[in-house]
């Protein structure tokens, strides 16, 4: 990876510390963002992540780690698959994982969500949560 690439994800993930504790309270009720619960891989604490919304196709929503594998939330699924998503003011359970990239899915998801990651050096992953019925 090159200097600049390097200083881009650095900002990057500088913006993004600095905006997702302003954004988490607005994050499951404004329509376009959700907030995802995964379990911490080594606390085992419960960790919050504030997510712009992907699809939602009846029991299944679909979410994009911009960060690819490499986001804390991506691990902490790896590690346990069981989440929950808050979408419309109201929490969800699911089992998430992270399937390849498919392009039709990826097709509707916002502009940034499907290049922005690629400037920055990093490839996407789609993440796949099917809800839980109550």
């Amino acid at each position: 990876m090159d200097g600049r690439t390097d200083r881009r994800r650095k900002a990057a993930y500088l913006f993004w510390r600095l905006f997702n504790p302003v954004a988490r309270p607005f994050a499951g009720y404004v329509p376009w963002w959700v907030v995802l619960e995964t379990t911490g891989r080594r606390s085992g604490q419960p960790r919050r992540t504030p997510l712009a919304r992907g699809p939602i196709d009846g029991s299944t929503a679909w979410l994009i780690s911009v960060h690819g594998e490499r986001a804390f939330f991506a691990r902490n699924i790896a590690a346990d698959s069981r989440v929950r998503l808050k979408f419309r003011g109201r929490w969800r359970a699911g089992n998430a994982e992270l399937p390849p990239m498919d392009p039709e899915i990826v097709t509707r998801f916002n502009l940034y969500a499907r290049t922005g990651p690629r400037t920055l050096g990093i490839e996407p992953r789609l993440v796949r949560i099917e809800l839980i019925v109550p």
